[in-house]
């Protein structure tokens, strides 16, 4: 006969895996099948489950609610796993939105149909941009390994919810702006400058349509040193991605 206990320890990992990749953002887009999503969290258990402790299934609380609070608490941990990732790589799609914001692409936003949001142009290149290299230096397999490590460093059911996770989560949220804004720096740098250019060229010569054709010059500027800076973005993206797996750790201790 099954051992129902081991089933119960089984579906809590279950859920901690589904709940991270549901809000992570290797399978957030919204044309990924929710049968992937599932499958590919279950494969994951699978893997993990071998290497939890024996007496796992004995720290569980027994009785039917006590079992369901655990199953709150692993879903919610998950969750701010996965909200951990997307808000420091999310920092990446805030600086393109910001320079879209200062070039004029901000007026032309588009309904991206996989997230379902508005995104501007070069916000949805540089994401995009970012996701492609964390896959190319398996940052994917260290986010799925950071996963497995949950369960020891924060075993099932011993998860706590205090202050002190919140400020953990306040501090990654600043921090991503902080990423955003030294990201796209260089780049608002130039156009500010261009900005200049173009408002003494106002002063000095009223006959010029500086609205009309500051646009199209913005936008010039603002490519080309895009262009000239996609070279050093690797090395960007590396710290950023060590941002996250730091982040991802710190979370997981202050919940003991």
């Amino acid at each position: 006969m099954p051992d129902f206990s081991q089933v119960s320890v089984f579906f809590l990992v279950f859920l901690r895996a589904l709940a991270f990749m549901m809000a992570g953002p290797l399978l957030a887009f919204g044309g990924v099948p929710p049968l992937l999503k599932i499958g590919f969290s279950l494969a994951l258990a699978i893997v993990v489950y071998p290497v939890l402790p024996a007496d796992t299934a004995a720290s569980l609380p027994e009785g039917l609610w006590g079992y369901g609070l655990a199953v709150i608490s692993e879903t919610g941990l998950g969750l701010l796993l996965g909200l951990a990732v997307t808000m420091v790589l999310n920092s990446i799609r805030m600086a393109g939105q910001m320079i879209d914001f200062q070039i004029g692409y901000s007026m032309a936003s588009i309904v991206d149909p996989a997230s379902g949001t508005q995104n501007t142009l070069v916000a949805q290149y540089l994401y995009l941009l970012a996701l492609i290299f964390w896959l190319l230096i398996d940052g994917h397999y260290t986010l799925i390994m950071a996963l497995s490590k949950s369960y020891q460093i924060v075993p099932l059911n011993a998860a706590s919810f205090d202050n002190s996770v919140s400020l953990v989560l306040l501090k990654i949220f600043a921090g991503a702006f902080t990423i955003a804004l030294q990201v796209s720096a260089p780049i608002l740098a130039v156009l500010l400058i261009a900005d200049l250019t173009l408002g003494f060229l106002a002063r000095t010569a009223p006959q010029i349509n500086v609205f009309l054709t500051g646009f199209p010059i913005k936008i010039a500027v603002g490519l080309l040193t895009l262009s000239l800076l996609i070279p050093l973005l690797g090395t960007v993206l590396r710290s950023i991605f060590n941002i996250i797996e730091r982040d991802l750790y710190t979370l997981m201790r202050v919940q003991l």
